[in-house]
């Protein structure tokens, strides 16, 4: 059942691409201020020079044991199809017999004859690839053809499971999370300064000196123990953003170790100007928001629409930053709250109608909807908890070097910035440019791990890697995968996708065909492939034979919720409706009128989420259209709390959705 995969793919992928998650998966910020104390507009890319990242290994080989695979015990792992397991290794390589950590890992395992292990990382740095792994290893292994392969992921070292670091607690996260950067009283100053201090205070005191050994080439260490651990000469690898760095660092450090790889929406900190590392993101993400605005001026259905976009998103930012609105819970709903939402929603297309209907409605004094779609970024639960994505992204980053160097004429390009960014760059200053600390150190990286440098890409192995980069990718634009795929030589060959937003796997049909190649059978692209977008699937004939009971809603516009499952148009022609009735309820009512009308049932997959129930059935002609109810208490769960804010309370939403086979 092709089609039924792929629905569960529709539903499982939920986000994965965003900020990891995840998530600012590139490992840069942008117009957002986080518990490190960085400004956003300084956290670009590139390392200085002045010492090795961490520890140098000695010869002595650690210990490896291998890993004993059993029930998951963790609540991200709950479908009993998932083995788990926990891999200890050194938190020092240059002393591998000392201090340990352990590595949690999760796994799909093949389900044909054996050949080996993908190894995953959906990017951060700070991602869960043990989460990536539980919601996707299944989806991407069935998709890509993968039965004969285990599908695994792990929390790299300092994330979540793995040691995660945690600096500060939950409170002081959440206390400092939206602070406005323009402060007009010293209560608003006095948070933005603790919010600079506060972390890199907090992680000395609580780690010290280890803060150094939480490096992207250490992670690549731990990667290549999970190899011998499961025993394969060899492992296959898929990282998306941040984890293409962490792929290629494999593939340089252990070229004989790698059977192939798949990079995905490349990011290379190795060789920016000064110049490029500031303006670099902020430039590409400018570049989404004018699409994004252009989108929205052209199409009336926009909620946002307006004959100037631009000028309605400026005016309610400025209305935000003069009177927050107070949400349900108590938080001020500010332009940095704004800022981050809108920032989250540019890095998929998916997310356009998502974005425009939560700024409609913030403009009407409600701010759920830019709420959700910033936690979402942020990784906070309702409950004001967070994953260590944040947190364990300024440590990763610091020790592995990738950091932002002083402007020689700070003047100048803050100039530049505030030309060919006015939007994402504009809030940037000439303290941000020159740095508060003696040393210039505008990171405070060097407070945190000490000099650092980020490892130089070069790969001399046999197996075949691809390198993927958007022309329009806000988030990781191309020129990074064309000088990743420069810097790995001969058998890596680069493609380019034409589309808008960051990360293609399952996105575009194109690449996901090339990835499924490469990771299965070895096959390389021609050199110069473009792939362009897949295009949107027309209503089909038979549409008009549907019917629903009374109790249904007429179709109503929920962009939210198709943003929560990963819906686009290109994957399938869908609507949505609201019913009173339980989500079963809604479902049987449906089969009766379907039945009636001459589609049959054929299936009911477990989509594994509360109160969500679904149904696929064959139309008249024989192609298939899937039933998806979402009861009340689904949209208060992990997978589908970012649609909250948009459904009429008390209702179940039905989305029924036409995948072509």
């Amino acid at each position: 059942m092709r089609a039924q995969r792929r629905v569960l793919g529709i539903i499982l992928l939920t986000g994965a691409f965003i900020a990891a998650g995840c998530t600012s998966d590139s490992g840069v910020q942008v117009k957002d201020r986080t518990t490190t104390g960085e400004t956003v507009t300084s956290e670009t890319v590139t390392g200085d020079t002045t010492e090795p990242t961490d520890s140098t290994p000695t010869t002595d080989d650690p210990v490896v044991d291998s890993l004993d695979w059993g029930t998951c015990t963790d609540e991200s792992a709950s479908d009993p199809s998932l083995e788990c397991a926990t891999l200890t290794v050194p938190l020092d390589y240059g002393d591998p017999t000392g201090e340990t950590i352990d590595i949690a890992l999760v796994r799909v395992p093949a389900t044909g004859d054996r050949t080996g292990a993908i190894l995953l990382n959906p990017g951060g740095p700070g991602g869960s690839g043990f989460e990536f792994g539980a919601n996707n290893g299944g989806v991407i292994q069935s998709e890509l053809g993968l039965d004969n392969f285990d599908i695994v992921g792990f929390d790299p070292r300092g994330v979540d499971r793995s040691n995660g670091i945690r600096c500060v607690d939950d409170a002081f996260q959440d206390k400092h999370l939206y602070l406005d950067d323009t402060p007009d009283t010293p209560e608003e100053q006095q948070l933005l300064d603790e919010g600079d201090t506060g972390f890199n205070k907090a992680c000395t005191a609580k780690y010290g000196d280890t803060l150094k050994f939480y490096s992207t080439e250490n992670t690549a260490r731990d990667m290549d123990l999970i190899r011998q651990a499961m025993g394969d000469d060899q492992i296959s690898y898929l990282g998306i953003s941040y984890g293409t760095y962490l792929g290629a660092v494999y593939a340089t450090l252990f070229p004989d170790n790698l059977r192939a790889a798949v990079l995905d929406s490349a990011y290379e900190p190795n060789g920016d100007t000064v110049e490029e590392q500031y303006l670099t993101q902020l430039v590409g993400f400018e570049g989404a928001f004018n699409e994004w605005a252009k989108w929205c001026q052209d199409d009336d259905t926009c909620a946002f629409h307006a004959a100037d976009v631009g000028a309605r998103w400026d005016a309610l930012r400025q209305q935000l930053d003069d009177q927050p609105v107070t949400a349900a819970d108590g938080r001020e709903g500010n332009q940095a709250v704004m800022d981050t939402a809108t920032t989250a929603a540019l890095y998929s297309e998916s997310e356009w109608p998502v974005l425009a209907d939560a700024l409609a409605k913030a403009e009407a004094g409600d701010v759920a909807g830019i709420f959700a779609l910033a936690d979402n970024y942020e990784q906070r639960s309702p409950d004001g908890t967070f994953s260590t994505l944040f947190q364990s992204f300024s440590i990763i980053r610091c020790a592995s070097g990738i950091r932002t160097q002083p402007p020689t004429d700070a003047q100048a390009l803050l100039d530049k910035i505030h030309q060919q960014a006015p939007r994402f760059g504009g809030d940037v200053t000439l303290e941000d440019l020159t740095g508060k600390n003696k040393d210039g150190d505008i990171s405070g990286c060097n407070e945190l791990t000490g000099p650092t440098t980020p490892v130089e890409l070069s790969y001399s192995g046999d197996g075949p890697i691809v390198v993927v980069g958007g022309t329009n990718d806000p988030a990781t634009p191309i020129r990074w995968a064309e000088e990743m795929t420069k810097a790995l030589g001969s058998n890596a060959t680069m493609v380019t996708f034409t589309g808008e937003g960051h990360g293609q796997l399952l996105a575009s049909t194109c690449v996901t065909d090339i990835e499924a190649a490469m990771l299965a059978d070895l096959t390389s692209p021609d050199p110069g492939t473009v792939c362009d977008p897949d295009p949107a699937i027309e209503q089909p004939a038979w549409w008009g034979n549907l019917v629903f009971p009374a109790d249904f809603s007429d179709v109503v516009s929920l962009p939210a919720v198709n943003g929560a499952l990963g819906l686009t148009d290109t994957q399938g022609y869908a609507e949505i409706r609201t019913t009173p009735l339980g989500e079963q309820a809604a479902l049987d009512e449906l089969d009766k009128a379907l039945t009636d009308a001459g589609f049959q049932p054929v299936a009911h997959p477990d989509l594994k989420i509360d109160g969500v129930v679904a149904t696929t059935y064959l139309s008249p002609t024989g192609e298939p259209i899937v039933f998806i109810a979402m009861g009340p208490t689904a949209f208060d769960t992990e997978d589908l709390s970012g649609a909250k804010a948009s459904v009429p309370p008390g209702q179940t939403v039905v989305l029924y959705v036409y995948l072509p086979q």
